[in-house]
């Protein structure tokens, strides 16, 4: 992994993530890659690595396709691709094949080194699964602006560490 690039890039990657322009895509199978628009997650320093720690639910497709590889990409984009990404964070993997819709379109040439890179993404990372847990109430209630988000106290978001395998930066 391209360390500096990854400094440079994090300050954008961030701001990315906190607006919501970043999709986590992965593959169902060799024909096949779920993908859906996030706005949750943590960059850190985890056993002397670079991660990416994403929060899916259980029940989304995205995240049995993660299950299955054990890879994820995590694709970046501007504020162009709007219409792209309400699509990918309202539509289910389950329903309909995303990328089939042809809203946005893996890059084929970088899948040697991506699980499921997105063409239109400004800059991309892939993770390898290294491990995931459960959010689980640390008390016998969650504070109420975090309980609002799982009002029927499940699905509770698994936190899926991904070590930062490579990055790169479209130009």
């Amino acid at each position: 992994m391209d360390l500096g690039l990854f400094f440079e890039e994090s300050s954008n990657m961030m701001k990315g993530l906190v607006l919501g322009k970043v999709i986590l895509s992965s593959k169902v199978n060799n024909n096949r890659f779920a993908g859906m628009t996030i706005a949750w997650g943590f960059f850190g320093n985890m056993w002397n690595d670079i991660y990416f720690i994403a929060a899916v639910r259980p029940s989304r497709h995205t995240f049995l396709a993660i299950r299955k590889s054990m890879f994820f990409t995590v694709n970046f984009l501007d504020q162009s691709y709007k219409k792209e990404l309400r699509y990918f964070g309202t539509v289910s993997g389950y329903s309909e094949d995303k990328f089939a819709a042809d809203a946005l379109h893996i890059d084929s040439r970088l899948l040697d080194s991506f699980i499921a890179p997105i063409e239109e993404a400004r800059t991309l990372i892939n993770c390898e699964v290294v491990t995931a847990n459960q959010i689980n109430p640390f008390t016998s209630r969650m504070l109420p602006e975090i309980e609002k988000y799982y009002p029927e106290h499940n699905d509770h978001h698994t936190m899926i560490y991904g070590k930062i395998t490579s990055i790169l930066k479209h130009e």
